[in-house]
């Protein structure tokens, strides 16, 4: 948002910078996992977490809580786009991803975190789509991944879907609660969380950055930005990086237990599974109207939710009896080649960044953060991940 001078002035009289070791802006789950990384690195590290709104306010309060690698189409993609060993490399990345977070952050906590180690499916939607899927899972079981086929009768069974010719199981996928994902990480630094602090700009001074915010200025050595799709608004030489892309979501009420775990039809960028309280939650659907959804507006829109429902009552066996819960949207941030943008600034080696989860933040950025926190102590970043390669 712009800044009025008369807001300006009202905060010219604050008093002097708050100082940190490092600030980070944003408190969703990259900026609290690199809070987390960083005190594992420097314990006795002063760190503030500046947020615009309150603690998961953006995409890490409003997705669909999957921790997972991604769909059998996602890993063909990456097969097409960097060849088997890098595509295998980067979906080990994610299954690091979740191991550290079981590691970590969720422990023995499963149950009160709403964490579910399911797996997950990839459903295909026509014969040619079972054949290619078929064959990917060969490719995938070639490189170590543990996948194996899923026929119409276990779909329904596992998966209460109909209508479809099979899938693609991988047994390491699950999902969780993410807001309360959140709040466990919180628990788990020394940080000073600063909400409703909206910042403005970041200056360079030398021997410290300084951002104005309208709350104060805050000074630090090192700042890191952990935006995602926000990046642009305040730096922006990311806006033809950094592209907005709205996912729409609708939640039931709650209906007997019949989905298993995260499923993914993505004919539609479709994706769904049911909550531990019988609620059926769905998402996708973008591809409807894909320049509209390329948008900062976090409403919701008639085509996209109708659509939704729509395929509910016609595909999930309770889906006819269903009634509407809840509906939201969030706004996800889309790298051009689908991969997380980490690093520094090549003009400011003092600013780093960690934006572009390209929808697949919560299986990405508790590992990702490492990476940037391990990088900013000297560690090479993998090239699929370093802004350098842009």
């Amino acid at each position: 948002m712009s800044i009025s001078y008369w807001l300006d002035s009202a905060t010219s009289s604050s008093p002097s910078a708050k100082v940190y070791d490092f600030v980070i802006v944003g408190a969703g789950i990259a900026g609290l996992s690199t809070a987390y990384w960083l005190q594992k690195e420097n314990p006795t590290a002063r760190i503030a977490i500046i947020e615009k709104h309150r603690l998961g306010f953006g995409a890490s309060g409003r997705n669909a809580g999957f921790v997972t690698c991604g769909s059998t189409e996602h890993f063909i993609k990456l097969n097409e786009q960097f060849g088997l060993q890098k595509a295998t490399e980067i979906w080990k990345f994610s299954e690091d991803n979740r191991q550290l977070l079981l590691e970590h952050i969720i422990e023995d906590k499963a149950d009160e975190l709403d964490f579910r180690h399911t797996g997950s499916c990839t459903v295909a939607p026509s014969s040619e789509h079972w054949l290619k899927y078929r064959m990917t899972a060969k490719l995938m079981q070639s490189a170590g991944i543990d996948v194996h086929e899923i026929g119409p009768t276990d779909l329904e069974k596992d998966f209460g879907v109909t209508g479809f010719e099979g899938g693609i199981q991988y047994t390491g996928d699950g999902y969780i609660h993410p807001i309360k994902l959140l709040q466990r990480l919180r628990n788990k630094i020394k940080a000073d969380i600063h909400e409703g602090t909206e910042v403005f700009s970041v200056k360079d001074k030398g021997t410290t950055q300084v951002l104005r915010t309208d709350h104060g200025d805050f000074e630090a050595p090192r700042v890191i930005f952990t935006l995602n799709a926000y990046l642009p608004l305040v730096l922006k030489n990311f806006e033809s990086l950094i592209k907005p892309g709205r996912g729409q979501i609708l939640v039931t009420e709650p209906l007997p237990a019949f989905v298993r775990g995260p499923c993914y039809l993505t004919k539609h960028l479709c994706y769904f599974r049911q909550l531990p309280t019988g609620h059926l939650l769905i998402g996708g659907f973008r591809n409807l109207a894909i320049d509209v959804e390329n948008t900062y507006s976090d409403e919701t829109t008639s085509l996209i939710q109708t659509a939704l429902f729509d395929f509910v009552k016609s595909h999930f066996k309770y889906g006819k009896e269903a009634k509407i819960a809840y509906q939201w949207s969030g706004i996800m941030g889309f790298s051009p080649d689908g991969q997380m943008i980490l690093g520094a600034l090549p003009e400011n080696k003092n600013i780093h960044i960690m934006a572009g989860c390209s929808g697949h933040g919560m299986g990405l950025s508790f590992n990702a953060a490492k990476t940037l926190v391990a990088g900013m102590h000297g560690t090479e970043i993998p090239s699929h991940l370093s802004i350098s390669r842009f």
